[in-house]
């Protein structure tokens, strides 16, 4: 690893060419960030000439926990906030300060273990008929495309805790299923927005359905009708509402079909770690739902999700701005300056990972998570901006690869790295397509 960046405070900021320097507005904005991690170490800064602004990219875990933990109220969401405004209106994804503090606590109680369990049979039973599928595939012979089929499935997913029954009424009232464009639709400009942002209608005429039958079944959209301010009592504005409803379908949806495709890529490219996660999913033998107890006996299938998470975490780009001053060890951080996390580059760091860029489950054992720095591994954020909804999605690809994983593996590929797509999730540029066979 190469020397710290030698900057002192106020010292002109180190970059090559001019042309590289707008980050947000390069295609390739990870290759240009790691080689530029390596030739300046693990803090400098860039200067954008289309915003005439400071960016700072950090990759030490001492001072991703100075940002996202301890000095965390000295900063708000940065670059891209209003793209998510516009996608996700007010959601906990985009809001600040009270407003984000008083949903995140109206929100919080849905994503305690208990209530997560409830959602058990609805993931239980999606990665059975996927499973069934993908034996299908398997006896045809014929390559399957696993990025559309995780996505679909995460999706549906999704919106059967959020809406359990009244999901399948809208299918059967529109024929198809309404949400479908959020798994088939891979771009996230102005025109999906626009589209999507008109699903809030459904999502409202599924409130007033319940609220007129004083009808609440115990999934995600109830408990976000039911929840009362403690300060106040009030429940949530309808507006306000929509916008929590679609944030979660959105990151309930995204973020874990990107990790479940990283899954099954890694271990069609690791055979042996394949091996051990079918030989415990075959010792489950999962024929029913689970409870929590059933999951604590796996060992493999968590760490591999894990590491998969260490490789190729979705929220793989971080951003936030400086309200006031700040200090990065020597570097002094002016008041308004943008701060990039690079996760994908942070758990690469070689002073807190060995051999990192291999493909380690075991790594993710209790003994060397215990012995790691906290900060170098957040897949998931860390701090108040914690992802509200990492069990969820935890319990949920666990319980996918448990069920899945018993019956289909896929055929070992070569050693080839997947070209990257890092709009917003780190996801393959091209569909992951595998041979699967059916596990004996």
């Amino acid at each position: 690893m190469p020397a710290m960046s030698s900057l002192s405070p106020g010292q002109t900021p180190p970059h090559g060419p001019q042309a590289p320097c707008d980050l947000e507005r390069l295609d390739d904005k990870l290759g240009t960030l790691q080689a530029l991690w390596h030739q300046h170490g693990d803090c400098y800064r860039v200067h954008s000439e289309s915003r005439n602004a400071d960016t700072w990219v950090i990759n030490h875990p001492d001072w991703v926990k100075r940002v996202l933990v301890s000095n965390h109220r000295n900063y708000t969401k940065g670059i891209g906030i209003e793209r998510v405004r516009v996608l996700l209106g007010n959601g906990l994804m985009a809001s600040e300060g009270e407003r984000w503090r008083r949903q995140r606590r109206m929100l919080q109680a849905a994503f305690h273990k208990r209530k997560i369990e409830a959602f058990f049979p609805v993931w239980f039973q999606q990665s059975t008929q996927l499973a069934a599928h993908w034996q299908q595939a398997a006896q045809s012979g014929v390559p399957l495309d696993v990025t559309a089929a995780v996505s679909e499935a995460t999706l549906l997913a999704v919106l059967q805790s959020l809406f359990s029954d009244d999901f399948l009424r809208l299918q059967q009232e529109h024929g198809h299923n309404p949400f479908q464009l959020v798994s088939a639709d891979s771009a996230r400009d102005l025109q999906f927005a626009m589209k999507f942002r008109a699903l809030g209608k459904l999502v409202q005429s599924v409130m007033d359905t319940r609220s007129r039958e004083s009808r609440f079944p115990p999934d995600l959209l109830s408990h976000c009708m039911l929840a009362r301010d403690k300060s106040s009592d009030e429940a949530m504005p309808d507006k306000l509402l929509i916008d929590e409803i679609l944030t979660l379908i959105v990151a309930g949806h995204e973020t874990t079909a990107a990790a479940l495709n990283w899954v099954w890529y890694l271990l069609a490219r690791y055979p042996e770690v394949c091996a051990r996660v079918v030989n415990e999913a075959r010792t489950l033998a999962m024929r029913e739902a689970p409870a929590y107890s059933d999951l604590d006996a796996m060992i493999w299938i968590p760490r591999v999700i894990r590491e998969a998470l260490r490789l190729y975490p979705p929220g793989w780009l971080y951003t936030r701005r400086a309200v006031q001053e700040d200090h990065f060890g020597e570097h002094r951080i002016p008041a308004g300056s943008d701060v990039f996390i690079c996760s994908y580059l942070l758990h690469r760091h070689p002073d807190f990972w060995e051999q990192p860029e291999a493909f380690l489950p075991e790594r993710f054992s209790t003994q060397q998570v215990a012995a790691r720095h906290r900060y170098a591994y957040i897949p998931f954020s860390a701090g108040p901006r914690h992802c509200i909804g990492e069990s969820f999605a935890m319990t949920e690809m666990m319980i996918h690869l448990a069920v899945v994983a018993a019956r289909v593996q896929p055929e070992s590929i070569a050693d080839v790295p997947l070209a990257l797509e890092t709009d917003v999730n780190l996801r393959p540029r091209d569909s992951l397509l595998l041979k699967l066979k059916v596990v004996d």
